[in-house]
């Protein structure tokens, strides 16, 4: 689970970056200069997105006034408002923050086929741009990308302008994350029993690196002495030697553990570092003492407002969806716009399998030509559990023109076509299927 995921607060910690999100988007200045961005300074984003708006009306081109739209739309909470000014705003001009900004939103409203793939070439192509790779940080975590998380706080913890104990934090999550990705790749490994032995015994030996002498007999590209990104770039070529898996594995959690004593060093009145705290005492199932401390947080950090929202998260990951649930509900009751906050409410509607409760919360939802995705696969998946498969075809056939390079839809299409007889538009499905890359 990720910290706090909007830009809006904690990317830079700080409140006067709220005011300046359209400036910091796209490498401007950060004062003020009109008066969109001073209604943004001031919290007043529907002020804002109506002066962009008049603004747009005169220069309706302009890829940094629909950039500054997008951002007075996000602050709102309207993720798939947000997308539209924000894919306007990249047709006429490459503007990398305003490309991050896009898979930010896309990330948060669960359109994994869309983020994915921009997730990927914003950390290949712009690593040593620490204010886009801000961005997005937390999305690769959110979409199970343990490796290019540590990448994305690695840029952080060397930028001055990120607040230092977050990344910290963050770095230590992501290799956390990492470490549990090498242990699963190398159980898959039928000659991996001597290192997943030497890991499992680390927690009364003390000693993860008991087996390095038998990696280093065993395996000409292990080199004991090397650090994460000399191995991981080894392993990259020689994806099947599980003693590198294991070094990776190793010293994945040694990196995990050695940041959050740099942060307890540092910053021992980090609320990160308290926050990571509770999610510990959460996953040892003391959830009581972890609620406490989330609410302990919010009460004393209000400046943090995805506090609330990460305490779901943290439902989320336990598989505690009725409790998920509530808190989204409670958050979604703050603010009705907020589709991160209706996104979650849906998901975890459809984990507890209350299609009835689902649907009806979709359908107000579902609008001419602007639909969510989200809201199309999962109401789609409500209506066929309910026996409504027409309605279902219905609805994932007319989104197909919205969102025609949609995985999701078209799986979902050829499974109704297979489901109710269709031989044609099935055909059809798996041949678009095939002729997609990869």
């Amino acid at each position: 689970m990720n910290s706090p995921r909007q830009l809006n607060c904690m990317i830079l910690c700080s409140s006067a970056i709220l005011s300046s999100l359209a400036c910091y988007a796209n490498g401007q200045s950060k004062e003020p200069i009109d008066p969109g961005q001073t209604a943004l300074q001031h919290g007043d984003y529907p002020s804002a997105e109506t002066l962009y708006r008049q603004a747009l009306r005169q220069n309706p081109g302009s890829s940094e006034l629909l950039t500054d739209l997008g951002i007075a739309l996000q602050m709102q909470g309207r993720s798939t408002d947000a997308i539209h000014a924000f894919e306007q705003a990249l047709k006429s001009k490459n503007l990398p923050r305003t490309y991050a900004l896009l898979a930010e939103e896309k990330c948060k409203v669960r359109d994994l086929d869309g983020a994915r793939p921009m997730l990927k070439k914003i950390i290949r192509d712009n690593a040593g741009d620490a204010r886009t790779i801000a961005i997005v940080a937390p999305c690769y975590l959110d979409l199970d990308e343990p490796v290019d998380s540590v990448k994305a706080y690695t840029v952080l913890l060397r930028d001055d302008s990120y607040p230092h104990d977050l990344a910290l934090i963050q770095l230590s999550k992501s290799y956390l994350a990492a470490a549990q990705y090498f242990v699963a790749k190398l159980k898959e490994l039928s000659d991996s029993e001597a290192y997943v032995t030497a890991l499992g015994e680390a927690s009364t030996s003390g000693d993860p690196r008991s087996a390095f002498p038998v990696a280093q007999r065993t395996s000409s590209n292990f080199h004991p002495d090397l650090g994460f990104d000399a191995v991981l770039t080894i392993w990259n070529q020689h994806q099947h030697d599980s003693a590198l898996l294991y070094q990776l594995a190793v010293i994945s959690g040694e990196q995990s553990m050695r940041q959050v004593e740099l942060c307890s060093q540092q910053y021992p009145d980090s609320p990160s570092l308290a926050q990571l705290k509770f999610e510990m005492l959460a996953d040892q199932g003391r959830e009581d003492q972890a609620v406490s401390g989330f609410e302990g947080l919010l009460h004393t950090h209000p400046e943090l407002p995805d506090l609330r929202h990460d305490l779901g998260m943290l439902y989320r990951k336990q598989h505690q969806w009725d409790k998920a649930l509530a808190v989204f509900r409670d958050e979604l009751s703050t603010n009705p716009k907020d589709e991160r906050a209706a996104a979650r409410v849906s998901e975890a509607l459809d984990q507890l399998l209350r299609w009835t409760e689902l649907r009806d919360f979709l359908a107000p939802r579902v609008h001419q030509g602007e639909t969510p995705l989200w809201v199309v696969l999962d109401l789609a998946e409500a209506q066929e559990q309910l026996g409504e498969t027409r309605q279902a075809i219905s609805l994932l056939s007319n989104a197909e023109s919205k969102y025609p390079s949609s995985r999701a839809v078209h799986f979902r299409l050829l499974h109704l076509y297979r489901s109710t007889g269709e031989t044609a538009k099935a055909t059809a499905e798996a041949k678009w299927f095939k002729r997609q890359p990869g």
